[in-house]
Order: structure tokens, then sequence, then C-alpha cells
């Protein structure tokens, strides 16, 4: 049994790679970029920052970004996808 759930997850994770879904490195390196074009695009909410969360969506991931302004509770949600091998992140 234990045999079959190791080459199920073996499997499982060569059939990810195949179709381009992100590496946990490609997730970390996506997720910086959004943080980074959400402080250039929101100075003024950028230093009211207060977390990320970050996570693989089929092909795709996405960063969701929480901003405590004023007692207003606020997210900036980024799709991230590979293009040409180059990681790109949207604001959405």
């Amino acid at each position: 049994m234990k045999k079959s759930i190791v080459g199920l997850v073996a499997s499982i994770f060569v059939s990810t790679q195949a179709f381009g879904a992100f590496t946990p490195v490609e997730l970390i390196s996506s997720t910086q970029s959004a943080v980074a074009d959400f402080e250039t695009a929101n100075p003024d909410h950028a230093v009211h920052f207060t977390g990320f969360k970050s996570w693989k969506t089929g092909e795709d991931a996405k960063v969701k970004i929480y901003v405590n302004h004023d007692g207003h509770a606020m997210e900036f949600n980024y799709l991230c996808h590979k293009h040409d091998n180059e990681l790109e992140c949207h604001a959405n």
C-alpha cells in the first residue's frame, strides 16, 4: 500500500511538472513579483501592508495581499502565470 501511495504521488508530481505547474521556488518568486508590483502601484497602501497569501491553482498561481488602513481591511489580488518561460503577475 505504501509503495502504491508513493508511486501515485510521484506520478502526480511528474504530471504537474509536465503541464507547467508552479514549483515552490517559482511560487515564491511570483509572490515577490506581485508584492513588488503592489508597492509600486500603491505606495499609499504599501505602508499599511499586513500580509499575503499565495497558492497554486491549476497551471497558474494567485497572490492575495492584505492591507489594513485606518481600520479598513483591504485585499489586492494578483494572477500569476508562465509566459515564454518567464513568470508574470497581473493585478486583477
